[in-house]
C-alpha cells in the first residue's frame, strides 16, 4: 500500500508501455525463476513439504520488498509498482499454473491436491487489494 501510494498515476501509465522491461520480468517471474525452483527440488531431491514450499517461494509474485529497495536506491520505483501489480495480477493464474505444472512433475498427484489453494488464493488477493487502494490514494 505505502509505495504504490507514492507513485503517481501518469507515472505508472508511461512504464505500461515500457514493453520490454515488462515483459522481461514477466518472463523472469513466471518463467525462469519457476523452473530454476524445479531444478533446486530436483537436484537435492527434497521431501515434498519443503519442495513444495520453494516451488510456491519461485513461483510467487514479486512483492512490496522489491519496491522498498527501488525507493531506498532512488531506482524506477514506478516500474517496481508497475511490475509487482502486474506479477500479482498474472499470479492469479500463472502461480497455480506453476505448481500444479512443477508438483505434479516432482510429486505425486496427492501432494498436490492436499495444497491450501484457498490460503493461496486469499493472500494474492490481499496483496492485490493493499495495491489497488495505494494506487486508488494517489490518483
Amino acid at each position: 500500500f505505502g509505495m504504490s501510494a507514492t507513485v503517481e498515476l501518469s507515472h505508472l501509465r508511461k512504464q505500461i508501455r515500457n514493453r520490454n522491461a515488462l515483459l522481461t520480468g514477466i518472463s523472469m517471474q513466471f518463467v525462469i525463476l519457476p523452473c530454476l525452483g524445479f531444478c533446486v527440488v530436483k537436484l537435492l531431491d527434497m521431501d515434498a513439504p519443503m519442495g513444495i514450499a520453494l516451488l510456491v517461494v519461485t513461483s510467487s509474485p514479486g512483492g512490496s520488498y522489491s519496491n522498498w529497495w527501488c525507493s531506498m536506491f532512488n531506482a524506477d520505483l514506478a516500474l517496481s509498482v508497475t511490475m509487482t501489480a502486474i506479477s500479482t495480477l498474472l499470479s492469479t493464474i500463472m502461480l497455480p499454473v506453476n505448481l500444479i505444472i512443477y508438483a505434479t512433475t516432482s510429486y505425486s498427484s496427492k501432494v498436490v491436491a492436499s495444497l491450501d489453494w484457498y490460503a493461496l488464493f486469499l493472500s494474492l488477493i490481499v496483496v492485490i487489494g493493499g495495491i489497488s487502494t495505494g494506487l486508488l490514494c494517489s490518483a
